[in-house]
């Protein structure tokens, strides 16, 4: 009975895996095939016609068509496959004149053809077993076992009927050579269903339960069991021994079936070791020698053991004796205890002998591939949830790990490869349940130091060993909990900082373990190699920060997720560089794991240091954009992309969870400049006009933009200067719209103007964001060049003092940008030279002609009404400095450009104008009465435009009369517009008709030859909306003309 569970584990993996199965079948017998290609198809019929001829060398024709079938797509047509199907069946049962060399080769050739004919030849050999006529049956069963291995998935759907039909033909078997194929079939059979256990979800049929399949191999597995054990022949005896190794391994799927098998093959115990030839002059109780005759029937059947089958045979046998039920589970289940005894004693001594197996194995082939498959192996049964498996386990691996570690010299080191595996591996089993189980795992952390110590040539520190195995026998959580993180900091000692990666995949596997302390002891296993080890894994931090975050994703509602994010913690201490550069490699969209990562940073000590470093890389992608020129911080392109993408979330959730604000304004000046130069950069290659605004500033009252899409860097910048203002300034960007403009290609000029109003009120210019905004003035981007000179523009609004000095070279530039190509750059350097002359007039006077020129020139721009409009603006500011006397002759000319843009089409064009001319009127007392005859020509204009259809020209436009008022000729047309001007437009044109009737003729003579010309004296058009207010001017003219009549 000792020597069974050995072999039986053994013999479970003599039959190895099936070769690949082919792709699924096609079509049925009746039905029609796949058209073949011509070539295929001609050579599959002439060699069918020569088998029906019986021309030539039958096998040799077999050969020829089974090269063409595999050589081609295999598919024929229906009529040519019936037909040679049929003759090859009819050699196969054929009971006379045939040899076998045929029977073989017709075999193969319905193998061939179910590569592209599946569901064509298996009804036809299921056919076949309705009846046995003898030894000729035999290659039915052969090409059955066949097919089986070569298509074991697809044989799946037949196996029900199948094993039925093979059951019915079990008890005829009348000689060795049908036994041995019956045998060959249950074999191949059993091994198709194990790959389907495996591998069901490749396949392209329902599933089929596993108990339904067990419930086909059973009755196969008793009869074989009690009938075939016994047979005489060695052949015999070997095919069925590979037969029932193979249904066992079927059966051990299902806890009712495994029962029953174990039960049988105790049973019949005497009939296996009742056989001559596997008899051994040793004692029957040495454990070693039933191992070696488990090995000495391995090499009797001859198998060439690969590295995959040796790993299979191992599993085999480590599945057979450790998963045997607990003492307690068998008594429960009703085993008397005199049986349970001898279970119980044959399993130690199982366990004694797979320990050596193992050994055996590694001796056979020492190297760390191998070494690597035993551990994995066993690792299934460490991290089993059944605490006796896990024992069981535990007390293997001790065995072979002192096995290593005798054989140190042997073994090449071989545990050393894998210390960082296994550390994790065994490191959690110090707090198992099991005192028995805790005490092994003290026991293989031993050999593992020896063997270490060993490799690095140095002996273990004195006590070191012994206190792996102090008070692990202690049954206190706490206490428990403490020795082990002793351990771990002892371990830690002689760690190899190269396995590290290992270490951490393996420990942290435990932590999915919610309701097991393993889970607790395995954070505190790894939080201690950090604490201890982490300074010296900086080249493994990539990898193993990608592990922590990939557990994160599977332990979303765990309660050892903390460990995680200690760990990231922990990790970032010591390189949080390499910490920050991985998490910034991780796809988008942001997911909650890497979210809770970055805010983790972030609120601990470390949160500057990392939004410094984040700042560092926000500048290094800026040097990196699409042309620029910088040679620092050559990036991989797919890496600074990725990165690009990934800063702002980062930096939003960094910020976000900073404790202190100040350290935020500290980085401002290189926060600033980088994410408002990527909101800048995403917009596009040339972003269109913004909309002028007439009146500029802050606190203008105007409509919010339309939200745009997400802009992160966008987002970002704002949480950043949320953490710099005061709420009230962070409402008042809202409202105004300052977000939505910055990223809308037809506002971010504006929105930069609002945003640096805001930053200059708050105090936020500093000079390091004065500097690095200077340097997009002359960028390869333009996008940058329009940003910075929005920036600017706005700067020259209210210049720091400090930077006055700075700010006097940068009007020098900003009257260069007024030529620049692109108008929208020439509109911010217009504007900032208008906003300079406001606040700077001393610099202004120094560059007087110079800005006159550019302003001036800027009138003459047809093609852009914005550079125009702006220019008017700016020389309306210069005006109201320099006045008429300042200007000189530069007045006369600017007051005749401006009266050309009265009736102009743009509404903004006809708003700057007025203004402009306001700003003359109320500057001209030096050059009256030039004025005066220039008031002459436009009064007609401004008379109209006091109705004009856009509110803001209108209210200009009244402006512009009232101060023009005194320079008309007639007094009573001054008075009356004075007198009048607060009343609505309507009422005032009244008033003014009033007096142009009784007291202006010269003046109504004037307007009634413009009405007549729709022209005004220089020749420019009426507005259409002019026209039609002069139209009801006119009207009321003739009624007040009327009504003075018939007074007089």
């Amino acid at each position: 009975m000792r020597r069974l569970r050995v072999l039986e584990g053994c013999c479970l993996c003599v039959g190895l895996q099936s070769r690949p199965t082919h792709p699924g079948g096609r079509g049925r017998v009746m039905g029609s095939a796949p058209a073949a290609g011509p070539t295929v198809a001609a050579v599959a019929t002439s060699l069918l016609e020569r088998l029906q001829d019986n021309e030539g060398d039958r096998v040799q024709t077999y050969r020829q068509l089974e090269r063409a079938l595999q050589g081609g797509d295999g598919c024929l047509q229906s009529g040519v496959l019936n037909r040679l199907i049929a003759e090859a069946s009819g050699d196969i049962r054929a009971a006379q004149g045939v040899t076998d060399d045929v029977r073989t080769a017709a075999s193969d050739i319905l193998v061939a053809l179910a590569g592209s004919h599946f569901h064509f030849v298996m009804p036809e050999l299921q056919g076949h077993l309705k009846a046995l006529r003898g030894i000729s049956e035999e290659f039915v069963f052969v090409t059955l076992g066949k097919l089986a291995s070569s298509y074991a998935l697809q044989c799946i759907p037949f196996a029900g009927m199948t094993l039925l039909a093979l059951r019915t033909v079990l008890s005829r078997v009348g000689s060795g050579r049908v036994l041995r194929a019956i045998c060959g079939v249950l074999e191949q059979w059993s091994k198709g269903v194990k790959t389907y256990f495996r591998s069901w979800d490749k396949c392209p049929f329902p599933r089929i339960g596993d108990a339904q399949l067990c419930k086909h191999i059973y009755p196969l597995y008793c009869y074989v069991v009690q009938n075939w054990l016994g047979c005489e022949e060695e052949e015999d005896k070997q095919a069925v021994l590979r037969a029932v190794a193979a249904m066992i391994g079927v059966l051990l799927h299902q806890e009712q079936h495994r029962e029953y098998a174990w039960d049988q093959l105790l049973l019949y115990q005497d009939t296996f070791w009742a056989a001559r030839d596997w008899t051994m002059e040793e004692p029957c109780n040495s454990m070693m020698s039933q191992v070696f005759l488990g090995l000495v029937q391995l090499r009797k059947l001859k198998p060439s053991l690969s590295r995959e089958e040796c790993c299979n045979l191992l599993a085999e046998c480590c599945h057979t004796i450790l998963s045997l039920p607990s003492k307690e589970e068998m008594e429960g289940r009703g085993k008397v205890a005199r049986q349970t005894r001898n279970i119980q004693t044959l399993h130690m001594l199982c366990l004694e002998g797979l320990g050596r197996i193992i050994v055996a194995l590694l001796e056979a082939e020492v190297t760390s591939a191998c070494f690597e498959d035993v551990v994995h192996v066993l690792q299934c049964w460490l991290t089993s949830a059944k605490v006796w498996e896990r024992e069981r386990a535990l007390q293997v691996c001790a065995h072979l790990l002192g096995d290593c570690e005798e054989r140190f010299e042997v073994m090449r080191g071989c545990a050393c490869k894998h210390f960082g595996f296994l550390v994790g591996l065994l490191g959690p089993l110090t707090t198992e349940s099991l005192a028995t189980s805790r005490r092994w795992a003290g026991v293989c952390l031993g050999h593992l130091l020896q063997i270490q110590a060993k490799t690095r040539n140095v002996a273990p520190e004195a006590g070191d060993i012994a206190r792996l195995r102090k008070g692990l026998d202690t049954t206190d959580d706490v206490p428990l909990l403490q020795t082990s993180n002793e351990i771990a900091k002892t371990v830690c000692k002689y760690f190899p900082p190269a396995q590290a990666t290992d270490f951490i995949s393996t420990i942290t596997e435990s932590l999915k373990c919610t309701r097991d302390k393993r889970a607790w002891a395995a954070g505190v296993w790894m939080t201690t190699f950090l604490e201890k080890c982490g300074q010296l894994i900086h080249q493994e931090v990539p990898e193993v920060l990608h592990i922590l975050y990939s557990r994160m994703q599977t332990m979303q509602q765990n309660t050892h997720r903390p460990f995680l994010l200690r760990a990231v913690y922990l990790l970032a201490c010591f390189h949080h560089e390499p910490v920050v550069d991985s998490l910034l490699q991780k796809r988008l969209p942001m997911d909650r794991d890497a979210m809770e990562l970055w805010r983790t940073l972030g609120r601990s000590v470390l949160g500057v240091q990392v939004l410094k470093y984040l700042t560092q890389k926000l500048e290094a992608v800026g040097e990196n954009s699409p042309g620029s020129h910088s040679s620092a911080h050559k990036l991989d392109h797919s890496q600074a992309a990725l990165e690009s993408l990934m800063l702002p979330y980062a930096i939003c959730e960094v910020v976000f969870m900073l404790p202190a604000k100040e350290r935020v304004q500290r980085l401002l000046p290189r926060l600033l400049p980088g994410l408002l130069g990527e909101v800048s950069k995403a917009l596009g290659e040339v972003m269109l006009l913004p909309h002028l605004r007439c009146q500029r500033g802050l606190f203008f009252n105007a409509p919010r933009s339309e939200d745009k899409p997400c802009s992160p860097y966008c987002e970002a910048l704002e949480l950043v200067l949320s953490r710099c203002m005061e709420k009230r300034w962070l409402l008042l960007l809202w409202r105004q719209g300052v977000w939505a403009s910055l990223k809308n290609p037809w506002a971010h000029a504006d929105g930069v103007c609002l945003l640096t109003s805001a930053l200059l009120r708050n105090r936020l210019v500093s000079r390091g964001v004065i500097w690095a905004l200077s340097q997009w003035l002359n960028s390869p981007s333009r996008n940058l060049q329009l940003t910075a000179t929005a920036f600017f523009a706005e700067l020259m609004k209210d210049p720091p003092v400090m930077e006055k000095k700075f700010l006097e070279s940068v009007l020098g530039v900003l009257v260069e940008k007024s030529q620049h190509r692109i108008s929208a750059v020439r509109q911010m350097a217009v504007r900032g030279l208008g906003n300079a002359v406001r606040r700077a007039p001393k610099e202004v006077h120094k560059h007087k002609e110079a800005i006159l020129e550019v302003l001036q020139r800027g009138l003459e721009n047809t093609t852009c009404p914005e550079v125009a409009a702006e220019s008017m603006l700016a020389l309306a500011e210069m005006v109201r400095k320099l006045k008429a006397e300042g200007l000189g002759s530069a007045f006369k000319d600017i007051a005749r450009s401006t009266k050309m843009f009265f009736e102009a089409e743009p509404d903004v064009l006809r708003s700057s104008a007025f203004s402009l001319y306001a700003a003359l009127a109320a500057s001209a007392s030096g050059k009256r009465s030039f004025f005066a005859r220039e008031v002459g020509e436009t009064w007609v204009s401004l008379l109209l435009h006091l109705r004009d259809p856009d509110p803001e020209v209108s209210n200009v436009c009244r402006t512009t009369l009232y101060l023009c008022a005194p320079f008309l000729v007639s007094e009573r047309v001054q008075e009356g517009i004075v007198t009048s001007i607060g009343l609505s437009a309507a009422q005032l044109q009244y008033e003014v008709c009033h007096c142009l009737v009784r007291d202006a003729p010269a003046m109504l003579e004037r307007l009634y030859s413009i009405a007549r010309s729709r022209h005004l004296e220089n020749g420019q058009a009426l507005h259409p909306a002019a026209n039609a207010v002069l139209g009801d001017i006119l009207e009321k003219i003739r009624g007040l003309s009327s009504s003075c009549q018939q007074q007089e």
